[in-house]
């Protein structure tokens, strides 16, 4: 279904980080495809940081919605803010919302858009299809998210292969890595990030694991290590900068995710798990190295600087609900694997 080209589209896409940054490629497809329409985007605070400076975006409009735990409050909660933020995305007069989220909350945001025409994916979560006018369905489950998410502008005309990711980061942003740098003491070093924490544990590697490459890439080539987190991060960060031999530098808990960001451009390479910090860097085009086993990694998309390590069990990937105890395709990862992985960067 194609129309008149839309004055003004709203994009959903709320969280999580890493999802985000996966779904930008569809800013610039919608940029380029209507150079004159007014174009937003919806986000959650805590993933703000990824679309906010993007120069395909007119707006980026905030939403808070703070969890207690709870579910009778958080469901309150929920309305509450889905008012407040009804108020505001009326009064921008939108004609065409697009979710790249497909669940609930994101069909219900797309609803409180006003807008007539609210299209989604045919195969969106918690019944979400019923607020959309239009459901696309994907082609298929293997292809790369951020393909699966240009492709949903189709019903809007709009074809684009153009998966590159984008990550605003400013000059105030790279001012502070580069005081970092110095006040760290890694001016004139080669320097690996590490990503070592996301939000399910399954998908961690193990603290000694991190530990044996640190060391492993400072005896081999004389690199030093930096960790990149959190606040909540920081117990597990700790633990492995006290166990390296080689003295980690840790930046957990003391930047916001564009100074995270500018750290990994000055940076040799990165090496992380499935984590958001682990997508900025691709989307920032460094040298990047993945640690992948219970989450779905064969559909990311190849890059000839993004080299993903992993075991091939016939279990892998389980997702979210690992069926074993200990998650043994990522404790079978060896820091030899991930040396031998990075190691065309710093040689």
């Amino acid at each position: 279904m194609v129309n008149e080209p839309p004055k003004r589209i709203l994009v959903v896409k709320l969280s999580a980080i890493g999802d985000v940054l996966m779904a930008t490629p569809a800013a610039k497809a919608l940029r380029a495809a209507f150079p004159e329409s007014y174009i937003a985007w919806v986000v959650e605070r805590k993933s703000a940081d990824v679309v906010l400076g993007n120069p395909y975006l007119d707006e980026v409009v905030l939403w808070d919605r703070h969890k207690s735990g709870n579910r009778i409050i958080d469901a309150a909660r929920l309305g509450h803010s889905l008012l407040d933020l009804r108020s505001d995305l009326k009064a921008r007069r939108f004609d065409v919302c697009v979710d790249l989220q497909g669940l609930l909350r994101s069909a219900l945001v797309s609803l409180a858009s006003g807008a007539k025409r609210r299209i989604g994916f045919s195969d969106a979560a918690e019944r979400s299809t019923i607020f959309y006018t239009e459901k696309h369905q994907p082609q298929s489950k293997g292809m790369n998210a951020q393909q699966r998410n240009l492709d949903l502008l189709k019903p809007l005309g709009v074809n684009s292969t153009d998966t590159a990711m984008h990550m605003p980061v400013g000059e105030e942003d790279r001012g502070f890595a580069r005081r970092f740098f110095e006040e760290s003491g890694l001016i004139g070093s080669k320097v690996v990030a590490f990503c070592v924490a996301t939000t399910w544990a399954n998908k961690h590697w193990t603290p000694e694991g991190w530990v044996g490459v640190a060391d492993l890439i400072w005896h081999k080539y004389g690199a030093r290590t930096l960790i990149l987190g959190s606040k909540a991060d920081i117990p597990l960060v700790r633990s492995i900068a006290d166990a390296a031999i080689s003295n980690p530098i840790v930046s957990a808990g003391l930047t916001t995710l564009k100074q995270a960001g500018a750290l990994m451009e000055k940076s040799d390479a990165v090496i992380g798990v499935d984590t958001g910090l682990l997508h900025m860097s691709v989307a920032l085009d460094r040298p990047s190295i993945g640690l992948f086993g219970a989450s779905e990694w064969r559909c990311f998309q190849k890059k000839d600087n993004f080299i993903w390590v992993a075991k091939d069990y016939p279990c892998s990937p389980c997702r979210r609900h690992p069926t074993c105890s200990n998650v043994d395709c990522m404790r079978a990862i060896t820091p030899d694997d991930v040396e031998a992985a990075v190691r065309p960067w710093l040689e």
